[in-house]
């Protein structure tokens, strides 16, 4: 990664930070389905950063997102958990080609197809983990599992509708 990389890093952290606890923290539809937006932050590290780093960004991005929901470490744990597992679902997922022109998974620089199976799991892992954490165990098993469901399905469309609009595709 070079510094401009470093840079661009840096800010969008602020950024998902930013609009995460001012604007989303609130946002909640039918008391079940909640928005973390912040996972894409996640998501959309560049592919070739260490995996080292990617939990340790992912905890701070988590921790800082714990501060201002006062929830004890459970969006820290979700968040280096997918930040874990990201390395193994890339392999999973990535042609046998692979992408060499691509640095940044976003829909800028790939097709949607791969963009959705690429995220939607890893949301769909990050908020299990989060929404069990949170309720302490599988006592209130199927309503936990539907803020899960409805959960991942806002932040998955929470997430294509700010590539749509802040990543332009290169013409």
């Amino acid at each position: 990664m070079n510094s401009r990389t470093y840079i661009s890093v840096v800010i969008s952290f602020f950024l998902y930070v930013l609009f995460q606890v001012l604007l989303l923290k609130n946002f909640i539809l039918f008391d079940t389905a909640f928005c973390f937006l912040y996972v894409a932050f996640i998501l959309m590290l560049p592919l070739k950063i260490g995996p080292l780093l990617l939990m340790l960004l992912a905890f701070v991005i988590g921790f800082s997102t714990d501060l201002f929901y006062d929830s004890l470490g459970t969006n820290a744990a979700a968040s280096v958990f997918i930040a874990f597992l990201r390395p193994y679902w890339l392999n999973l997922v990535t042609p046998r080609g692979g992408y060499e022109e691509v640095i940044i998974p976003n829909l800028k620089s790939i097709d949607f197809g791969w963009f959705f199976i690429y995220t939607l799991p890893l949301i769909f892992i990050h908020h299990f983990v989060l929404f069990f954490l949170e309720a302490g165990g599988f006592s209130l098993f199927f309503f936990t599992l539907s803020k899960v469901f409805f959960s991942t399905l806002l932040t998955f469309f929470v997430v294509i509708l700010t590539q749509f609009l802040f990543y332009r595709k290169a013409i």
